[in-house]
């Protein structure tokens, strides 16, 4: 057995004390919303009750940030359950986190990511231990099926709009709790300095900056912004950014034929990964998001104005339409242009939501918030 997959004296320790042992299971790498996540729950829980044990597939700053919350962790890895050829080795990733968390004696298995769902059904089904999955997307049948969201012990959905796909598939009310994402206010503030240094490298100037953050996919969007963008017209005030890692490659290939098709090759500046997200998020007017997501509240935290742009007209409870953000119910690109040219027009709006933003993350998404709400699916699911 290598030293990453000793067994551990600490969790050993823990259970002497009569804390219950948490498996969660992630993806590693870079300190994405999602991961910045796991980060606060991991390093918050209150450890008289659970203790976190960290699986994650690789290295990298969100591992880095486990270690300094004093969160025990080890990085084994879980490649994509059904995607072919990665498949084929997931019985062999599978009996090696299973080795893990006997030996750490695990007592509840919870995937933090739904790519790591089937690992976790499969630990839990091994040791007969109570199984939580997270939802931080909307979810159809084919996504319920594909993730075995049926199979979990208890759902935790990120909104009450996630919560309310998965009580229409048939989930039962009581497995499924509604837990907000939190940001940590210690950290994502208006960075002047940092907002003045990334603005001077994309030579924004004095114009209005409007980004669009997070893997160039097609759950982000991002082929949606870029048409949007295109029936902005040339002369408005604006840099038109795209923030993120570049994604598949046929996906890559339609952006570019849109950016061709829109004119756009000399209009948005593609910035790819940015590892100062605080400052980059400071840096713009307004974030545009077509998923949601934690990055929306890491953007209003910041003081940064936020526009939603969703196809239902289901209420979001954070995102508030000319309260604490411009949340529009369509996908019509030149309505979604049309509200683009307010806001860059605008500063006064801008300013206002922006502050309302900051005030009611500040208010309604404490990291305690989003730890007591766990801890509660967590005590449910085990027992009390």
């Amino acid at each position: 057995m290598s030293e990453r997959e000793a067994p551990s004296c600490a969790a050993a320790s823990s259970a002497r004390q009569g804390s219950r042992r948490i498996l969660l299971l992630s993806r590693g790498g870079a300190l994405d919303g999602e991961q910045r996540q796991l980060c606060h729950l991991a390093a918050n829980l209150d450890r008289r009750r659970f203790v976190p044990l960290v699986v994650l597939d690789e290295e990298g700053p969100c591992a880095a940030e486990l270690r300094r919350g004093g969160v025990e962790l080890a990085i084994l890895p879980t490649r994509d359950w059904r995607r072919f050829p990665e498949m084929l080795w997931r019985y062999m990733d599978g009996g090696r986190v299973l080795r893990r968390a006997r030996a750490w004696g695990v007592d509840l298995v919870h995937a933090s990511d739904r790519w790591k769902s089937h690992y976790a059904l499969l630990i839990a089904r091994r040791m007969g231990i109570p199984c939580v999955m997270h939802a931080r997307g909307p979810m159809s049948s084919h996504d319920a099926a594909k993730h075995g969201y049926r199979k979990a012990s208890a759902v935790i959905a990120i909104s009450k709009r996630y919560q309310q796909d998965l009580l229409g598939l048939g989930l039962a009310a009581e497995r499924v709790q509604v837990v907000d994402d939190a940001v940590d206010q210690r950290l994502l503030y208006s960075d002047p300095a940092g907002r003045e240094r990334v603005r001077q490298e994309w030579g924004i100037g004095q114009r209005v900056a409007l980004g669009l953050v997070g893997r160039l996919e097609p759950f982000k969007k991002t082929i949606e912004f870029l048409e949007a963008v295109g029936h902005v017209p040339p002369a408005a005030q604006a840099v038109w950014l795209v923030i993120g890692q570049p994604g598949p490659a046929e996906y890559m290939r339609r952006v570019e034929r849109v950016m061709a098709r829109m004119g756009l090759q000399n209009r948005v500046h593609f910035a790819g990964r940015r590892d100062d997200m605080r400052q980059v998020l400071s840096a713009l007017d307004v974030l545009v998001t077509l998923s949601g997501g934690s990055v929306m509240f890491e953007a209003m935290a910041c003081g940064t104005t936020v526009m939603t742009v969703r196809d239902d007209d289901r209420p979001a409870v954070h995102a508030r339409h000319d309260e604490t953000a411009w949340c529009l119910t369509t996908r019509d690109p030149r309505a979604v242009a049309g509200n683009m040219e307010r806001l860059i027009t605008d500063g006064a709006l801008r300013r206002r939501l922006g502050d309302a933003g900051r005030a009611w993350t500040g208010s309604h998404l404490s990291i305690a918030a989003l730890v007591a709400g766990t801890e509660a699916a967590y005590t449910q699911v085990l027992g009390g």
